[in-house]
């Protein structure tokens, strides 16, 4: 089931990133987060239609929290440094999420980080950034110089910072940041579904509040950018955005029944989808390669040791 989130995901990853070439980030993001609250509100309205009202107070606070972390910051952010990166360099920072994720489910929530889980996240995770990397050794930013320029407030991409042109530096760090905030949105959610033990309902209202933050978050600007992004670009957002809400409910399912410290890394497979979908659809991948083959059964050997330490 976690591997499905990871799945979906990607899958709404590439699709969104078409649209998010001639999209505004930030309404862009809020796009995927609407189009894919409202078919799971409807849903949880239909079969659930007492229980998103009568929860304690403490249940809203614990999902209003898991919103704004997991889409005015996280999803943000990682949109961001998408737009400014491009895949092959913005994939690989996304899979350390995992040891963040691993830190929190350790320190907080007193969950058991055996060994075999330890070395399995270790080694998944040093796989996913194999294959990503020696995957598109030669990716370059799929934004133009102009929007580029746009998103970063006036920052020339050509001035630099510690070697590196500063545009590309922010990408970097707004990867790092989306990371961490993914590494710590199991630990909430896994909170926020204890209130409810229903994905739909905790769906639901975790995006409605993620919806209210970002739309907070982008203000005035939403009307203009809807109007000057073109349709087909807005659809691929949107397409993009059920797909990631078809992740989302897998999500829920995942940490209801498993430990944050387990699906977390089966999550990473995220960025192999991703590139999977990248290479059929967006054709900007290369062809497989023995690295690529070879990242695989990194991967692989990393799975196999997570679900050992789940049985041991």
């Amino acid at each position: 089931m976690a591997v499905g989130v990871g799945f979906f995901f990607a899958t709404g990853a590439v699709i969104a990133r078409v649209g998010l070439v001639n999209v505004p980030v930030g309404t862009g993001s809020l796009v995927t987060i609407v189009v894919g609250w409202v078919p799971i509100t409807v849903i949880a309205a239909v079969l659930y239609p007492k229980l998103i009202f009568t929860l304690p107070a403490t249940a809203y606070l614990w999902m209003a929290l898991t919103g704004a972390v997991n889409f005015p910051v996280a999803r943000f952010l990682n949109m961001a440094s998408l737009k400014i990166l491009g895949v092959g360099k913005s994939t690989p920072i996304l899979a350390t999420a995992p040891l963040y994720a691993a830190f929190v489910g350790v320190v907080f929530l007193a969950e058991t980080m055996t060994w075999p889980i330890a070395l399995g996240t270790i080694v998944l995770v040093s796989g996913v950034v194999f294959v990503v990397k020696s995957a598109m050794p030669r990716t370059t930013s799929v934004v133009p110089a102009k929007l580029i320029a746009e998103d970063s407030e006036g920052l020339a991409p050509s001035s630099t910072f510690l070697g590196l042109p500063r545009i590309v530096v922010i990408g970097y760090v707004l990867g790092f940041g989306s990371a961490m905030a993914y590494g710590v949105v199991p630990a909430t959610y896994q909170v926020a579904m204890s209130y409810t033990h229903n994905p739909f309902a905790t769906g639901s209202v975790t995006l409605f509040f993620g919806s209210i933050f970002m739309a907070m978050l982008v203000g005035p600007r939403i009307g203009a950018d809807l109007r000057i992004s073109p349709r087909r670009s807005l659809l691929f957002v949107g397409a993009g955005g059920l797909s990631m809400t078809v992740g989302t409910i897998l999500f829920f399912l995942a940490v209801e029944r498993t430990p944050v410290i387990v699906v977390s890394p089966l999550m990473s497979l995220q960025p192999v989808f991703a590139l999977a979908g990248a290479h059929f659809f967006l054709q900007r991948l290369e062809k497989i390669t023995l690295p690529l083959v070879l990242g695989t059964l990194i991967i692989v050997g990393g799975v196999l040791a997570i679900t050992f330490g789940i049985e041991t």
